[in-house]
């Protein structure tokens, strides 16, 4: 009887284990779903900050693609959107890690900052695969946000190639 109950609690967990989540990228376009090969796929990068006590995966953010805005951004790593021209409006989202209770003049400043922002042009094309990149120049210590200069932001395509410049993505901070 014990050995039934095992098993039955083994191939459960087995089963509970080996089931994966995929994360379906945001839709930002209209009509009827369409296959990959019309779309183009926009994925935002993700950054190590470490400072002499924590480590911290900062990200490129989505708020919004042309008229579609993106509500709860944090959840989306990826954007669907039709080929052509479009406004991708972009935010460096700051990981915060354990400093939160360390440290509340930081969080504080880490939440004000959800506007570093810059809305994006580009000529998305079908099939392709986008990366949205950011840089945060910091006078500071790499975990001392409150001495952002500017972060510059700018796309490259799959293979590398870059589609929209640092400078013309770059968000300068106010003194």
């Amino acid at each position: 009887m014990m050995s039934r109950a095992l098993a039955i609690v083994v191939a459960a967990v087995f089963l509970l284990t080996s089931c994966v989540v995929i994360e379906t990228p945001y839709r930002a376009y209209d009509g009827e779903e369409r296959p990959l090969a019309e779309l183009a796929l926009v994925r935002g990068d993700y950054y190590y900050r470490k400072d002499w006590l924590n480590s911290y995966v900062d990200a490129v953010r989505f708020q919004r693609v042309d008229e579609h805005v993106i509500e709860n951004s944090r959840a989306w790593d990826e954007v669907l959107m039709s080929p052509g021209e479009h406004e991708v409006e972009v935010y460096y989202y700051w990981d915060m890690g354990a400093r939160m209770g360390l440290a509340p003049a930081i969080a504080n400043y880490a939440r004000s900052r959800d506007t570093v922002s810059r809305t994006l042009t580009f000529n998305a094309e079908p099939g392709k695969t986008y990366m949205v990149k950011a840089a945060p120049k910091l006078s500071g210590s790499p975990g001392d946000i409150t001495s952002l200069d500017y972060v510059d932001f700018w796309i490259e395509d799959g293979d590398g190639q870059v589609i929209l410049s640092r400078a013309e993505g770059r968000f300068q901070a106010e003194p």
